[in-house]
């Protein structure tokens, strides 16, 4: 799973065949839009989308060959040619959800509340909240037009689907883990050790608590599994983000960590300048990910679906200090209420999930 930017190329005619590319075409593009059609048949909420109601026999083992390559090859997979403009905002979601379906079946919840009642909500909006009111008091840069650093998210996969694009900017940039870890290792051995430690991080469920964890895990190869590096981390929980930022409670030699991961994944990224219709999938737990800066024009506003997911036949095993985190995503122990899809862009609040 360690490959470099320049060697990654997006061009169909330059990448085919490769494993983290696939482009829908006529018959698959009928096949999904037969989907749609058969589970709006049903009449039923989009909690109840799988690959049994969202049914895609030619696809399916397509679609089950990019999770192999989530977790066991180059760790992400773009699907181009989505024809948006064709389908309301409620069935561009049907579809994100029924086929990404196909590929991680479980859903994670980004938010355990909907205007103030309990719920599991289970996909976000990434775009510029400020918009039109120009307000500037947001905690996540996800939520704004600026420059994300590099990070992980929540949960083992994350899935993008751009149902518009900016005027400019706005670039996805991926880095591989293991790649970012080797150079880490050759150079700096130092600094893994340092990542390898517990780290003071602020809670996201109880503000002002902090908790204490490593960013990086090792797991040993065992039997067919092969060995892994994990990283998980947000450089922001750590500084904040705009009217929400704090000081750091970091030392040094942990700053100077953090710079270098983000070095070497600046080094060795790819940049995908997504388009509408695009679906990008990333193992969160074997890259880092980050975006550039964009500018919205009067009739061009970047907007992305979001959703995390596992896979149960591929998932890698969580570490133990990630596993109340994943189980709050995951597990129907942690349920509130019914799994929800807003239409309309809502802000997922820090410290929810």
């Amino acid at each position: 799973m360690a490959w470099e930017g320049k060697d990654i190329s997006l061009d169909h005619a330059l990448g085919g065949g490769a494993p983290y590319l696939l482009i829908l075409e006529g018959p698959q593009l009928a096949e999904i839009d037969a989907a749609l059609r058969y589970f709006q048949s049903l009449a039923q909420p989009m909690e109840i989308l799988n690959p049994s109601t969202f049914p895609l026999p030619g696809l399916w083992s397509i679609l089950r060959s990019v999770s192999d390559n989530l977790h066991s090859d180059y760790g992400f997979t773009l699907i181009r040619g989505a024809p948006v403009e064709r389908y309301t905002r409620e069935e561009n979601m049907i579809i994100h959800v029924g086929i990404s379906s196909h590929i991680g079946a479980m859903r994670g919840r980004q938010d355990h509340q909907f205007k103030g009642q309990p719920a599991d909500v289970m996909l976000a909006h990434i775009t510029d909240m400020r918009r039109p009111s120009g307000e500037q008091n947001y905690a996540l840069a996800a939520y704004t037009d600026s420059e994300v650093v590099f990070h992980t998210d929540v949960g083992d996969i994350v899935s993008l689907f751009m149902l518009s694009e900016p005027a400019n900017g706005g670039e996805s940039l991926l880095a591989s883990g293991w790649t970012v870890y080797n150079a880490l290792a050759e150079t700096r051995p130092d600094l893994v050790r340092v990542l390898a430690e517990d780290w003071p991080i602020p809670s996201a469920q109880e503000p002002g608590l902090i908790k204490h964890r490593p960013l990086l895990f090792y797991q040993p190869a065992r039997g067919s599994t092969p060995e892994r590096i994990i990283l998980q981390f947000s450089r922001r929980s750590f500084s904040g983000f705009g009217a929400h930022s704090r000081l750091n409670r970091l030392s040094p030699i942990q700053m100077e960590a953090l710079d270098a991961l983000h070095l070497l994944a600046e080094k060795s990224h790819v940049a995908m300048e997504l388009k509408k219709g695009d679906m990008q999938f990333i193992n969160n737990l074997s890259m880092v990910h980050a975006r550039n800066s964009y500018v919205d024009g009067p009739d061009s506003r970047r907007h992305l679906l979001r959703l995390w997911h596992r896979d149960p036949q591929n998932a890698w095993a969580t570490p133990e200090p990630l596993r109340n985190r994943a189980d709050r995503i995951y597990a129907d122990k942690f349920r509130r209420g019914p799994q929800t899809f807003f239409v309309d862009p809502i802000p997922r609040p820090v410290g929810k999930v």
